[in-house]
């Protein structure tokens, strides 16, 4: 190590730029690692619930000029009529689960914000306004829940989310990360476990409606690219009653979700079959089925935006770690042919072809990591300036590490690949035949 050292000195000034060359390629990376392992880290995050065997049905009603058009039925009775139909749909073979909810399902394009006064403090989260059905219909997970009798239970199932909520009118499920010590530091809660079983105000700590906490549960994320802490994974999930529906007004304002058994789930055939059967079955009064999609449609149309911009991206990544790519290991390519009257030398003073491919090896990796040092200076302090994503995932020595490591790992096999083909050419001249070129 020390002779290499001595060497990598004694030829400063050629390796000055190539040092500065592998500092700026190793700042780069490390940029790139580093959005492409929050870009993954988010994706691969549970999701908070299950959407497969499940779809969405889309409900509307009758315009005066439409034939069957009854003139006599208000508002109200078209929500009666709605959840005459969705009483039908639970009878349905094959139907597991039927579930209405305003604003609330997975990949919805809405939403809307519920708050509590927490010690004088108003905290906002998206509120799930559900039937209790949609906790298992959407295999929402609980964490714990207060029985009748008021006892803590911990649990996953979420038809004790479902029983917990129903027992009351004013119950509601928080999820675990309602306060946290990363959403809402000032209150002091490292989250909303201490909050199970007690009351607080509805609205803002100055109303006079109180909601009862009667269970914790998991928290549901927007779409793949964004975290448990952003908008739509804290929760507050309080239930939608028949009579709250009947005095919504409109079909449209609901959406009425189901999940199929596995073995029922046919997929544009189970919906063909459902609109097949929509004027018979359900249509009432001037209600009528308006429309059915899987929520992989959901899922594809929320997400559009973010996928086509993540492809962008991944494209120019892409054109660049191939232009480092070729960078690196031209410069090494090149460096290392130069370098055959060394070799050669080398060789004929005795050294083995494994110990000189070791040598040449270890002084690229060796650069590699000198230069790699003040790079990493220069990488902490862009992710301390918050030049770096911070929404999705905070910026610590962990998540630095990782990307220092990827970025030195990559430069690595850049690296080797530069040296291993041109010095195995040159080993494979017979010494005194490169040392009579030069």
């Amino acid at each position: 190590m020390n002779d290499l050292l001595r060497q990598i000195r004694n030829e400063w000034r050629a390796n000055l730029w190539l040092g500065v060359e592998l500092l700026v390629v190793f700042a780069v990376l490390w940029y790139l690692v580093d959005w492409s392992y929050v870009t993954l880290r988010t994706w691969l995050q549970p999701m908070g619930f299950d959407t497969e065997h499940c779809y969405n049905l889309s409900f509307n009603r009758l315009t005066p000029q439409a034939d069957g058009y009854r003139a006599d039925d208000d508002t109200e009775a078209d929500m009666k009529n709605l959840l005459e139909i969705v009483e039908r749909l639970r009878h349905r073979p094959g139907v597991e689960y039927v579930a209405v909810s305003q604003n609330s399902i997975p990949y919805n394009d809405g939403s809307n914000g519920l708050t509590l006064g927490v010690d004088s403090t108003n905290v906002t989260v998206m509120q799930r306004w559900v039937q209790p059905d949609f906790f298992p219909l959407f295999r929402l997970q609980g964490v714990a829940v207060q029985t009748e009798d008021g006892r803590t239970v911990q649990t996953t199932r979420p038809d004790s989310l479902a029983t917990a909520m129903h027992r009351r009118g004013n119950h509601v499920i928080l999820s675990h990360n309602f306060v946290s010590a990363v959403r809402t530091p000032s209150l002091g809660y490292a989250d909303a476990l201490s909050m199970l079983g007690k009351d607080y105000p509805y609205g803002g700590y100055t109303s006079d409606d109180y909601l009862h906490v009667a269970g914790i549960c998991e928290p549901m994320r927007w779409s793949h690219f964004s975290t448990t802490e952003q908008w739509g994974g804290p929760l507050a999930a309080i239930e939608l009653r028949d009579s709250h529906i009947c005095q919504l007004g409109n079909p449209l304002y609901v959406q009425v979700s189901l999940r199929l058994t596995p073995d029922a789930d046919t997929g544009q055939r189970f919906m063909d079959e459902l609109l097949d059967d929509a004027d018979r079955l359900y249509t009432l009064g001037n209600v009528f089925l308006l429309d059915v999609r899987p929520f992989t449609d959901l899922q594809r149309t929320l997400e559009m935006d973010d996928v086509n911009e993540v492809r962008t991206q991944l494209c120019i990544i892409g054109f660049l770690l191939m232009n480092i790519f070729l960078g690196v290991i031209g410069t090494f390519w090149f460096r290392t042919q130069h370098r055959r009257s060394e070799i050669a030398l080398r060789m004929s003073f005795g050294s083995t072809r494994r110990g000189i491919f070791r040598r040449l090896l270890t002084e690229g990796l060796l650069l590699l990591t000198l230069a790699a040092v003040p790079a990493m200076a220069i990488a902490f302090n862009v992710g301390m300036a918050e030049l770096v994503d911070v929404e999705r995932v905070s910026f610590t020595g962990g998540r630095f590490a990782v990307a220092v490591v990827g970025s030195w790992v990559l430069m690595a096999l850049m690296i080797i690949v530069g040296i291993w083909y041109p010095a195995w050419r040159a080993m494979r001249i017979q010494p005194a035949e490169a040392l009579h070129g030069e």
